[in-house]
């Protein structure tokens, strides 16, 4: 059964404004907990098994755990209780694991900010269920990301996180990492759990939020100016991936922030 999780709190932590300390006290794990290294820094320790802290690596805790690290680091959290299904698969997901999609879960640990201190709890929910399905599927892919394929998947997204607002076709994507379509395809796919266009879309819908949230441009110029070329184009795809139309999502956020 699906439970929704309660006792939601997000945000970013700059562990160096903890004075002099140099180790965080031990502490017992009451929610689970979810932190994105946003540094290379020092050692993590849960239930005394000691892990480096990697940027753009996630760690799951789990309720019971004892946890403590070797200051400093900088990290973006999520915390919260959840019961069912979700609870089950946090419980068999592995505790350390390196991200393939980094900026997506620093741009989802932001908005989720931004909900949580609007008390948006409809769209905050949501936020973290779409978080929580990155993650976990993260967590599932298999770790093989030193060898030849990462860097081929890193260039790749690079490439795409770059040139996302241009017309854009899988045959650009692969030449531009000197392979074919149909190979690059399969170890992206297989690299990442989604496809290069499916990964394509999600910068463009990212970069979509951002504009209808931080600014008053017409939804025509949103659409341009996050690779969808047309605002038809924006409301089917961005309808699809969120449940809202963009119209919809810039007036949720508007009345957020006036209320």
């Amino acid at each position: 059964m699906l439970t929704l999780p309660t006792n939601i709190t997000c945000g970013f932590c700059d562990c160096s404004e903890f004075g002099n300390l140099s180790v965080s006290p031990a502490r017992s794990v009451t929610q689970f907990e979810i932190e994105f290294y946003l540094q290379d820094a020092k050692t993590t320790f849960t239930d005394m098994q000691s892990y480096e802290i990697k940027k753009n690596f996630v760690q799951i805790a789990k309720p019971g755990q004892v946890r403590h690290s070797l200051l400093p680091f900088n990290t973006a959290y999520v915390k919260f209780s959840v019961e069912g299904e979700i609870a089950r698969r946090l419980y068999e997901a592995p505790e350390y694991f390196c991200s393939s999609h980094p900026k997506l879960i620093y741009n989802k640990i932001s908005e989720m900010t931004l909900l949580n201190e609007q008390g948006n709890s409809l769209l905050l929910h949501s936020q973290l269920l779409s978080f929580l399905h990155v993650v976990l599927s993260d967590a599932k892919i298999p770790v093989y990301r030193s060898g030849k394929n990462y860097e081929i998947i890193s260039t790749a997204k690079k490439y795409i996180e770059a040139e996302f607002k241009s017309p854009l076709k899988l045959k650009d994507i692969a030449n531009h990492v000197h392979l074919s379509e149909i190979y690059f395809h399969n170890i992206f796919t297989q690299s990442t759990g989604i496809s290069p266009h499916k990964y394509l879309i999600d910068c463009r819908i990212e970069n979509a939020k951002k504009l209808l949230w931080n600014s008053e441009i017409p939804i025509s110029d949103v659409a341009e100016k996050s690779g969808f070329g047309c605002q038809q184009y924006l409301n089917k795809v961005f309808k699809k991936e969120t449940g809202m139309t963009p119209v919809s999502y810039r007036k949720s956020c508007q009345e957020n922030y006036l209320s």
